[in-house]
């Protein structure tokens, strides 16, 4: 067992100084003027949103962007609230909002698939930039989101901030962190593992180039990651590190729910095992330590110095990585999150691989 545990840390160990130094190979871009100013479309897939989408609007109509360059396409998945009717009121007073409402299921493509489709379909940006409904942006967002992507040639990818100032909130806020953190170290190195669906950009002829989602129309989720590695692997990506591209995002409101989303989240992790090798052996790595550590701790096995090294080594990344996105990490949260990583790791990986969530349908 012992022997077990100190190969499963070592290897996650070096995958961990791998993102650490990752993360020094980023470098600032600056927004600047350019004749050529893409045409741009925010499409954003949004269900049952009420609640969110007033504060999401006000931030796109006040984009400090050109207006004539601009379009907002949100697409209503078969909203049952108020959302069709917030919608309709935002397109009668804003020229650039566009809204497309889904009746019914698609039989051909799982549903976030299908509404993103559609908005992309219709379109007319040289760069579409998605985020979520529950999502706020700054006003340089989609001019520093646009402008990666023309500097580029391929996908950018935003930092998203989860909201709040609970404990439970920053616990979310570090685990999300961390994740972006690994994606960020990974792509200093040149390998776009994944991103976030609340913050990335791309050019539509990427998009079309790939085939849109119909190799994953079958997939209820990681239609993000699926994006970052096609397009990435065609063109080029980018982590965008400019403070003007961050959004925030809500929180999940309980612990099942949060959970929910990670094993969700998990449940894209084999689709790794063929298409990056890198990513899932680093997966595949962090899982076996944690697992590894809970057992040696369940029977009696020497674990201490390998756990210290481990949060030593996390410690570095997690806050280096918030030096990089500007996120204040508090050093008690981290201790908190570290402690449970080896237990939250082991479940999540295992109920993703079960495919053991839930998706609003």
């Amino acid at each position: 067992m012992y022997l077990l545990l100190m190969l499963s840390t070592g290897i996650y160990l070096a995958f961990v100084l791998f993102i650490i130094a990752g993360l020094f190979r980023h470098n600032e871009q600056s927004i600047i003027t350019t004749d050529q100013t893409p045409f741009v479309s925010v499409v954003i897939a949004a269900r049952n949103e009420e609640s969110n989408l007033h504060d999401l609007l006000q931030d796109l109509v006040n984009q400090e962007y050109p207006l004539d360059q601009l379009e907002i396409i949100i697409v209503d998945d078969r909203s049952t609230d108020s959302t069709a009717k917030i919608l309709k009121e935002a397109a009668d007073n804003y020229a650039v909002v566009n809204y497309i409402r889904v009746d019914k299921l698609s039989t051909e493509m799982t549903p976030k698939k299908h509404a993103l489709s559609l908005g992309i379909e219709m379109a007319n940006g040289d760069v579409i930039i998605s985020t979520d409904a529950d999502c706020r942006v700054g006003k340089l967002w989609v001019s520093s989101m646009a402008y990666s992507v023309v500097q580029q040639d391929g996908i950018a990818i935003g930092y998203s901030k989860v909201a709040g100032e609970s404990f439970f909130e920053q616990i979310q806020m570090l685990d999300f962190l961390g994740i972006i953190t690994a994606n960020a170290g990974a792509g200093g190195w040149g390998h776009f593992w994944s991103g976030t669906g609340q913050n990335l950009a791309y050019k539509k002829s990427d998009f079309e180039a790939i085939r849109g989602f119909k190799s994953v129309k079958d997939k209820i989720s990681g239609d993000d990651m699926y994006l970052v590695q096609s397009i990435s692997r065609i063109k080029s990506g980018i982590i965008n590190i400019d403070e003007n591209a961050f959004v925030t995002t809500a929180a999940m409101p309980t612990f099942s729910d949060f959970i929910n989303q990670r094993i969700r989240w998990s449940s894209n992790s084999k689709d790794n095992a063929k298409k990056s090798h890198l990513f899932f052996a680093f997966l595949s790595s962090a899982f076996l330590c944690n697992t590894t550590l809970l057992l040696s701790f369940l029977f009696g096995y020497s674990w201490l110095f390998l756990f210290s090294l481990k949060f030593i080594f996390e410690g570095s990344a997690v806050f280096l990585g918030g030096k990089l996105f500007q996120t204040k990490v508090n050093p008690v949260v981290y201790i908190a999150w570290s402690l449970a990583q080896p237990i939250y790791i082991p479940i999540v990986g295992i109920m993703g691989l079960q495919n053991r969530y839930t998706w609003k349908t």
